[in-house]
């Protein structure tokens, strides 16, 4: 069975406009904290096929291994995701035993949110700005954007590693998405 993530992420000015929005809206908050993400690849294998490995770390909670493969036609950000739980030390050391290298690495800070049936989160990224990013089904991104007030011309489709990169003046791979 697959399994797809659709998102649409946005550039904001002010965060604590849509955390008193959220409120509003009875989003539960359910974290907050600082977010490592690292990128594996083993030879470029992956970049070549426009899918990601990444390894995410949360605060000192579970860490969580993510494929996502190459980006899909449609109104939001569309991919197939396969993601689980794993012990961040113990995955690392199993991904370069096999062969895998970390590519690239970014951090931010990030809150979440549930809201019913999506995923609200509010991310800084050092040096860059804020951002917000609605993951669910379209219906309700349609509906959460509305209600959050965002527009199309609010929209960001560069990845937090690129927008990093740049930011540093470095380039992982042009024109993929991560």
């Amino acid at each position: 069975m697959k399994k797809f993530e659709i998102e649409q992420k946005y550039r904001i000015l002010n965060p604590k406009k849509f955390r008193t929005l959220l409120g509003r809206m009875n989003a539960r908050k359910i974290a907050s904290g600082l977010e490592r993400n690292e990128l594996f690849d083993a030879g470029r294998m992956l970049l070549g096929k426009k899918c990601v490995l990444r390894l995410r770390r949360h605060g000192s909670g579970a860490a969580r291994l993510t494929f996502k493969g190459p980006r899909l036609k449609g109104k939001y950000k569309k991919r197939v995701e396969t993601e689980l739980c794993v012990d961040y030390q113990g995955m690392k050391g199993v991904l370069k035993n096999i062969g895998f290298e970390v590519t690239a690495s970014y951090s931010k800070m990030r809150e979440e949110y549930a809201l019913r049936d999506a995923h609200v989160t509010i991310d800084r990224l050092a040096g860059v700005g804020w951002f917000v990013e609605i993951e669910g089904p379209t219906a309700k991104i349609a509906a959460i954007e509305k209600k959050l007030g965002l527009k199309a011309e609010d929209r960001e489709e560069r990845t937090y590693l690129d927008l990093s990169q740049s930011r540093q003046g470095k380039r992982w791979g042009v024109g993929i998405d991560r």
